[in-house]
């Protein structure tokens, strides 16, 4: 008997979603309930938390008996995921009696794989929703992008300053500096709260901002040395939200 099956024409977020994950996170915990499929858990280091759900309404079936938990080898998720068609189905599916995850690609051939559920102990997570932000703004995903591949030729962490109209990112190298300066004439949204300043990883972040495929826009929050939320969502689809620590600035 399946206590979970969910079939998925655009395969495409999920697998973007979870190759964005495995940046940064080598194994969790995937839970399905009423709601959809989701994922949180931080990095190793404690330094960043991954927030990833996707819908239910967004999947051709999806059946679950109350809440189901698998834990993955995230890697391995994504080589299968890899190896689905552009025009392919996917299959999720979980037995009661089984210790393994069905994967099935539905296209011109069927396909079918098996996972391995592992037992993965689960500490506690820092909310995305836990903390307050004084600063808080809406940009269009590739202005981030450009702003943090930037500052990754010159350093290895980025400042991200908010102005009363306006966001900068920049950082110093050695001999070299980087700026990107966004107003709400170009790709910035909205902006709201007070001006902030604090200095973030450059290797988390350009990790992170390859959820940028999953949405235009991502809202940026943050803080004078506060750590920083950042968010893409596709509504009633998916959504990715990150929490990355601070490097607090002497």
């Amino acid at each position: 008997m399946s206590v979970f099956r969910a079939v998925l024409s655009d395969v495409s977020l999920l697998r973007d979603s979870v190759d964005t994950i495995s940046q940064l996170i080598g194994e969790g915990v995937f839970r399905a309930d009423k709601d959809g499929l989701s994922f949180v858990a931080t990095d190793r280091a404690i330094v960043a938390v991954v927030d990833f759900k996707l819908d239910k309404s967004i999947f051709e079936v999806y059946e679950v008996s109350g809440t189901v938990k698998m834990g993955v080898n995230i890697d391995s998720f994504l080589q299968i995921l890899r190896r689905t068609g552009s025009d392919d189905k996917l299959e999720l599916s979980l037995s009661d009696d089984e210790s393994k995850l069905g994967i099935k690609m539905i296209g011109e051939t069927t396909r079918r794989f098996s996972m391995p559920l592992l037992e993965i102990t689960e500490g506690e997570v820092p909310s995305p929703d836990a903390l307050e932000f004084t600063t808080k703004m809406q940009i269009r995903t590739p202005v981030i992008e450009e702003g943090v591949n930037d500052a990754a030729i010159v350093s290895d962490s980025i400042i991200v300053e908010s102005e009363e109209a306006a966001l900068v990112m920049h950082t110093d190298g050695d001999s070299s500096s980087a700026e990107l300066r966004v107003d709400k004439n170009g790709g910035l949204l909205s902006l709201t709260g007070k001006p902030s300043r604090a200095r973030y990883p450059l290797d988390y972040l350009k990790k992170m901002v390859k959820a940028g495929r999953i949405a235009d826009v991502a809202t940026l929050s943050f803080g004078k040395d506060f750590p920083m939320r950042l968010e893409f969502v596709n509504p009633e689809k998916a959504s990715i939200r990150f929490l990355l620590a601070p490097r607090v600035e002497d």
